[in-house]
């Protein structure tokens, strides 16, 4: 692996939920952790965590991204647009629409473009699930978001590029 791939594997940010106990880690470029501070998972609602989980799935990406522009500056590689070809391929990424899903449905993602995100839980999820077993539906459920943009990255990049 070369030096420039395996920093942006090794790129690790942590976020805060603003004004909250909430926090969140992406670490190997699609490992999500969540913790609650204490005591405070058992008094949150399932709609309070869909806004929750909607910010800091912003805010990571916002800090991946930054971290990623801060690696790739580090090389000669450029990875701005040089043409309306690259435009019109950076226009229909951010039109990528993505989602992901926790393995028993109770947690559901979804992105456009990886800038407007969205999350559902299913009602009853807290009063149901133990923290841990819910921080685990939502690593699920990030992964597999992750996992369709890069997917659907890789076959926009095949239609612009070959």
């Amino acid at each position: 692996m070369g030096r420039l791939a395996e920093r942006l594997n090794n790129i690790r940010v942590r976020v805060r939920m603003p004004g909250t106990e909430i926090e969140a880690e992406l670490s190997a470029r699609n490992n999500i952790t969540m913790s609650f501070g204490e005591s405070v998972y058992q008094f949150v609602s399932e709609r309070f965590l869909e806004g929750a989980l909607a910010s800091l799935a912003r805010l990571l990406f916002t800090g991946w991204l930054r971290e990623y522009r801060a690696a790739i500056a580090d090389t000669e590689l450029n990875i701005d647009p040089n043409d309306q070809h690259d435009l019109n391929f950076r226009d229909a990424r951010k039109e990528i629409e993505s989602t992901g899903e926790s393995s028993d449905g109770r947690v559901w993602l979804s992105a456009v473009g990886m800038n407007d995100f969205t999350a559902r839980i299913t009602r009853g999820t807290v009063r149901e699930l133990r923290e841990r077993e819910f921080v685990a539906r939502v690593r699920e459920a990030a992964a597999a978001l992750i996992e369709d943009y890069r997917a659907q990255v890789r076959e926009l990049k095949k239609r612009h590029y070959g």
